[in-house]
């Protein structure tokens, strides 16, 4: 089975330019929980999930260790969200990206999951996202496919 064959084409993109404030609102109205980042050209530039959007609501550690009286009272936490609403996408995707393509072997992006922690992959295909699949996608078909698993209310 191939990336193709599991593989999400009813997605969102977010812009670079995008506040925080729509993001957010976008993850809970769709119920999801990532998006691809896309520029004007519809090149992938980053990915964006809701552990990023969850990170920019506190400071960095950076900010804690320069002001750590700050960061433990609750009022400093309260202003820390405050600041959250002036992010852009760009300041809080994640840039490390890995892709797979429609052909990519379903086991193989699996394996990469795993190893490093990500949740959800673009699918690429000449430089444009095609399709997304996730952790889920490629669990559900490995026991499907390899271990003749199915949900009884299939």
């Amino acid at each position: 089975m191939i990336v193709q064959d599991i593989m999400t084409t009813d997605f969102i993109t977010l812009s670079p330019k995008t506040k925080f404030f729509e993001a957010a609102k976008l993850f809970l109205d769709h119920h999801i929980s990532g998006a691809p980042v896309v520029d004007d050209d519809g090149k992938l530039v980053g990915i964006l999930s809701e552990k990023d959007i969850f990170r920019a609501l506190y400071p960095s550690y950076k900010e804690f260790y320069l002001q750590p009286d700050h960061y433990i009272s609750h009022q400093g936490l309260r202003e820390s969200l405050g600041d959250a609403k002036s992010k852009t996408i760009e300041e809080m995707m994640s840039k490390r990206l890995i892709t797979t393509h429609p052909g990519g072997s379903i086991l193989k992006i699996g394996g990469l999951m795993v190893a490093t922690g990500i949740h959800r992959v673009p699918v690429v295909k000449d430089e444009k996202v095609v399709g997304m699949v996730s952790r889920g996608d490629v669990y559900r078909a490995i026991l499907q496919e390899d271990f003749n698993l199915y949900n009884d209310s299939e």
